[in-house]
C-alpha cells in the first residue's frame, strides 16, 4: 500500500480544530508548524492579512496510506472551521528512522 504525505494549511483559528479531529479520526501523528505566505492569492485572507501582505498559516503534515486521503479531507472538512483550507500529497518513496 503506497503512503503519502498529506499537507492542509489552514488558518490560525482553524488549525486546532482540524488537527485534533484528524489526529481521532486517523490515529495518527500530526504535525502543525506555523507558516508565512507571502504572495498575490489572498483569496482566503481576511481583511488584516489582505492589508498587510502576509498570510498567517498553519501547515498540517500526516503521513496516511493513500487510501485514506478522502477520509482525511471529510475529516478535515467537517472540522468546526471559519476559513477555507488547501491541501496536497505527496507520495513518499522512502522513509525510516535512524537512531
Amino acid at each position: 500500500m503506497s503512503r503519502v504525505l498529506l499537507t492542509l494549511t489552514c488558518g490560525v483559528a482553524d488549525a486546532e480544530a482540524i488537527a485534533s479531529g484528524l489526529r481521532d479520526g486517523l490515529h495518527v501523528p500530526v504535525h502543525q508548524r506555523a507558516e508565512t505566505v507571502l504572495g498575490r492569492d489572498f483569496d482566503d485572507a481576511g481583511t488584516v492579512e489582505r492589508v498587510a501582505g502576509a498570510l498567517a498559516r498553519i501547515a498540517i503534515t500526516l503521513d496516511i496510506p493513500a487510501d485514506q486521503v478522502p477520509q482525511a479531507l471529510g475529516i478535515a472538512t467537517a472540522a468546526r472551521r471559519r476559513l477555507p483550507f488547501r491541501w496536497h500529497s505527496v507520495a513518499i518513496l522512502d522513509a525510516g528512522r535512524i537512531a
